[in-house]
């Protein structure tokens, strides 16, 4: 599999822009020293093999940003602005409205990786924009918390409210499922449905929990600590601690094991490698 050299282009957009160029310079200089694919000119159309692409992408969030699932999507949300509003994927939206947008979302995944199998799907629900990816070569963040950050943004700059990702499924294995949402505040009441799982549940228990707490308990059932769901998701770990509590106490459980277990039962989680 290669990485569009539209990748490398974003980056040092990116990068230029906030801290200037001779940071880049150092900065892909050394990546050259590496890496000898980077030795030659990259431009938008340039393979770049993956194995090298993914040590370029860790080195650069060692260098300039933090290596966390926020700081990916904040990079992807960044990198979208650039592409799709000024870059070179503006005429991808050009179609205008919403639907023919979210129809057009694959296509952005696919300009990105060359020589996969990797293939991505979207589609408008009731309750948001569905947006679901298959085969991945491997798990990296990259793959997933930079893609969803940078179709959020995509979605954004349609629609009037701000747009945020709940996963599904996802964080290891070869796919992920996000819905991709209005946002509201932290003690929102709206319901997430099962459908959107893609697995029944009994809606007299299930539709008793916010879309939150349901996005909580999917992170408790991932192993994330109070302190580390409250970093992923942008609140405090008081705040994620509050929703925790809510949704034990709605599903009946008394912990982290009693409401893996609930979840699993209903193929909220399950196998993800």
């Amino acid at each position: 599999m290669n990485v569009s050299g539209l990748s490398i282009m974003t980056r040092k957009t990116l990068v230029v822009r906030r801290f200037g160029p001779d940071a880049w310079s150092r900065f892909y200089r050394s990546a050259a020293g590496v890496h000898a694919c980077f030795g030659s000119l990259i431009t938008a159309e340039t393979p770049v093999p993956l194995p090298a692409f993914l040590r370029f992408q860790d080195a650069l969030m060692e260098r300039f940003f933090k290596d966390d699932e926020i700081s990916y999507g904040q990079l992807g949300r960044e990198a979208s602005r650039f592409a799709v509003r000024d870059g070179p994927l503006k005429a991808l939206l050009d179609a205008g409205d919403f639907a023919s947008v979210v129809a057009s979302l694959p296509k952005f995944h696919r300009r990105y990786f060359e020589e996969s199998t990797t293939w991505s799907e979207a589609a408008i629900t009731e309750e948001g924009v569905s947006f679901k990816v298959h085969d991945l070569p491997q798990w990296h963040p990259y793959f997933e918390h930079f893609v969803v950050g940078y179709i959020a943004e995509i979605l954004e700059m349609f629609c009037a409210n701000p747009i945020r990702a709940v996963r599904l499924q996802g964080g290891s294995g070869k796919q992920y499922h996000y819905l991709l949402r209005s946002a509201p505040n932290d003690e929102e009441t709206e319901q997430v449905p099962a459908s959107e799982i893609g697995k029944a549940a009994p809606s007299d228990v299930t539709g008793n929990l916010s879309a939150r707490e349901l996005e909580v308990l999917l992170l408790v059932a991932d192993g994330r600590t109070n302190e580390e769901i409250g970093v992923t998701l942008g609140i405090s770990k008081k705040t994620a601690q509050h929703h925790v509590a809510h949704g034990y106490r709605k599903l009946g459980v008394t912990g982290r094991v009693g409401a893996t277990v609930w979840l699993a039962q209903r193929g909220f989680v399950g196998n993800r490698h």
